[in-house]
């Protein structure tokens, strides 16, 4: 057990020591892993550890999603989080009703009319350059296309120059998922830093891409301060350029590893829209976080103001007690139940978005690959963090 200290309200049988930036759980098939832990009650759905300034874990998808609703004990805004990183982002560190003036702002860029409209360019996009990786055989999937297609797609949405990819990549990575926090908030800043330049681009002539959307709204009947302007801003960065990268080489990840499923997928297109419901539940990757508003008891457990609240929806779509049978992937499911966009007023803005281009890569890689593996090697290595992630994928 580890010798950090534990409050005293936290009895010590929910004490499990446990780092959720390097937690040895995290760095090989962490989902299984986890959902494992959890069924052998190594670990309870609701644990504290003492990691990271202290905090709570909520990995059952049955307390999380009735925690996650109960946003008058259950707070998004940062006030309530003792361990809330800076700077802040937004609308996702609020809560209703200022988070739903705050959503929509941007929420026009989101919408299914408006993703439909981009379908053309993203299948354009994704073709070539799976096209341009044929020749070689083989490629580093996360390098070679998770860092590059969807990233590609936010920075023409953001009006961001391709050119800072590497670089804002490289940052978002930092916050998200560096084990030292003076680290992560050092690239928070930096990052702010960019988004904050790229506003006074567009001071003057903003234009028709998201940073222009945020720099031309209004809250509550005002133009948004500086600080608004940060959070939205970040959070956008931070959303468009990781999450659906992680979930891309996940999903690569298994179907390389289970050619039966890919085979399915190339016999039968119309499999891919389950499939992108089914491999999503089973490989979520982003997390959530809360803060305690007062001192409140939850299934007899005591809470006190301003506890730090983690939870890791990344398995929340494998828990037996919400579908049946979790640890199956099938793509025929009827229903794929999982929180992997979140749930309720803050559910994921970005989700329509994410689900088509994961659905559009299958659909141009399968209509020209017919088949591929993980190349031998060493064991797959994963990170852990707020978004969980494959560090390479090398394929064949």
């Amino acid at each position: 057990m580890t010798t950090l200290p534990i409050p005293d309200h936290v009895p010590e049988h929910l004490v499990f020591d446990f780092d959720i930036y390097s937690a040895p759980e995290l760095e090989r098939d962490p989902h299984r892993t986890m959902v494992e832990l959890l069924r052998s009650k190594k670990v309870p759905p609701v644990f504290f550890t003492p990691r990271n300034g202290g905090h709570w874990i909520i990995a059952g998808a049955v307390e999380g999603l009735d925690m996650l609703r109960d946003v008058e004990r259950f707070s998004s805004e940062p006030q309530y989080n003792a361990n809330s990183r800076k700077p802040w982002t937004l609308p996702n560190q609020s809560d209703p009703p200022q988070h739903t003036e705050y959503r929509r702002i941007i929420n026009p860029a989101f919408v299914p009319r408006t993703v439909a409209g981009m379908e053309e360019h993203l299948k354009s996009l994704c073709g070539q350059m799976i096209d341009d990786l044929m020749p070689r055989g083989q490629c580093e999937f996360v390098e070679d296309f998770g860092k590059k297609f969807p990233v590609n797609v936010f920075l023409r949405m953001a009006g961001a120059p391709q050119s800072d990819r590497e670089q804002l990549v490289e940052l978002t990575e930092q916050v998200v998922r560096h084990p030292e926090r003076a680290v992560r908030e050092a690239a928070g800043h930096a990052l702010g830093a960019y988004v904050m330049q790229s506003y006074e681009s567009r001071r003057d002539m903003p234009g028709e891409d998201l940073l222009s959307m945020v720099l031309q709204g209004r809250f509550q009947g005002r133009s948004l301060n500086q600080e608004e302007l940060l959070g939205m801003g970040l959070l956008l960065f931070l959303g468009g350029l990781d999450t659906v990268s992680s979930t891309l080489s996940f999903v690569m990840l298994f179907l390389g590893r289970n050619p039966g499923h890919y085979r399915q997928l190339v016999q039968d297109p119309t499999a891919i829209g389950g499939a992108v419901e089914e491999l999503i539940r089973t490989y979520s990757v982003a997390s959530l976080q809360r803060g305690v508003r007062a001192d409140t008891e939850y299934l007899g457990i005591q809470f006190r103001k301003n506890d730090k609240m983690f939870f890791m929806t990344q398995v929340y779509g494998m828990d037996q007690r919400k579908i049946e049978d979790p640890l199956r992937v099938d793509f025929a499911r009827t229903v794929s139940p999982h929180l992997g966009f979140g749930a309720g007023p803050h559910r994921c803005i970005g989700s329509h978005l994410a689900r088509t281009e994961v659905r559009i890569f299958l659909e141009e890689w399968t209509r020209r690959i017919p088949a591929f593996s993980v190349a031998a090697g060493p064991e797959i290595q994963t990170r852990g963090g707020h978004v969980w992630s494959p560090v390479a994928l090398p394929l064949v």
